[in-house]
């Protein structure tokens, strides 16, 4: 059964920038590389997997109102978008609806969250593959429904991460990936995770405890036993003195699945806009090919 594949936009935007010159630009001299780079990444996504269809994921909110107030910190160190790079979405989105490409996003939320209750409303009988080099939708992973295509090396190395697949590179199960990221923490996103617990320490305690609940149970426990916190005295103080972080992540780390997704229908290309957008931007050359792996 051919799947879906649920584009992550800014993460494969990012990964364009940086691996196209902005001397590719359009006519005015604006830089078109991370445009150009997307589109051909899409063409080869195409032809590798022979998708169902394409659904690109917009950020509506990259720093979401409800996890900033569980959680100030979230995010709030990125640096600003590199210059040349902000003004190219939109570029983007312009050159997807001209093609008929589904484009969707969540209110109020990140592209992830838009992915996750893509999937979540397909259901059971859904098969979708989320393209993303951001870990945060290894969460999603479950069989047969949802896989990730984790990008290494733009979009022609992937590692396809299905169960098997994030069990045997991460040593936790994919339902349970939500907890190890918020025991390890993710500097990118703000968030420190539990003092001194690294990957090794948070797989440790992920295959020792049920949930977070039994973790936090069993540090705050006064009682002695052979689990690993009450072993390391320094681990268990470090995991008390997180108990508000771990709170707050509830809100903060799990990818929503519940939203309502606004989503542009399939439509048969627009000639004329894409051929104003080709002249003004240079994009004849991305904007053939991902027709040409499309057939539209």
């Amino acid at each position: 059964m051919a799947r879906r594949l649920l584009l992550d936009v800014s993460s494969l935007m990012y990964r364009a920038f940086f691996s196209i010159p902005t001397s590719v630009t359009g006519e005015t001299g604006q830089p078109v590389n991370a445009v150009h780079g997307y589109l051909d990444m899409c063409a080869r996504l195409a032809a590798d997997h022979r998708p169902s269809g394409l659904t690109h994921a917009f950020d509506h909110d990259w720093r979401p109102a409800p996890r900033v107030r569980a959680y100030a910190g979230y995010k709030a160190a990125r640096p600003p978008d590199p210059e040349g790079l902000p003004e190219q979405f939109d570029i983007l989105r312009a050159a997807l609806h001209a093609l008929g490409q589904p484009v969707a996003e969540a209110k109020g939320w990140e592209a992830e969250d838009a992915i996750g209750s893509i999937c979540a409303a397909a259901g059971a009988r859904g098969r979708s593959d989320a393209v993303t080099g951001d870990r945060d939708l290894i969460q999603l992973v479950r069989d047969p429904q949802v896989r990730v295509l984790f990008t290494l090396r733009g979009v022609t190395q992937l590692r396809v991460l299905d169960e098997a697949g994030v069990q045997e590179h991460y040593g936790v199960p994919a339902s349970r990936y939500a907890d190890f990221a918020t025991l390890r923490g993710d500097p990118s996103d703000g968030l420190p995770g539990v003092r001194g617990v690294g990957e090794v320490t948070a797989r440790s305690l992920i295959q020792s405890y049920p949930s977070l609940e039994a973790l936090l149970e069993d540090a705050a426990s006064p009682r002695r036993s052979g689990a690993p916190l009450q072993r390391s005295p320094s681990l268990r103080a470090n995991v008390l003195a997180s108990r508000e972080y771990l709170e707050a992540m509830r809100l903060v780390v799990p990818i929503r699945t519940d939203l309502k997704v606004t989503s542009t229908d399939l439509r048969e290309p627009n000639e004329a806009a894409l051929q104003e957008l080709s002249k003004t931007h240079r994009l004849g050359g991305p904007v053939g090919r991902l027709r040409a792996a499309l057939k539209i």
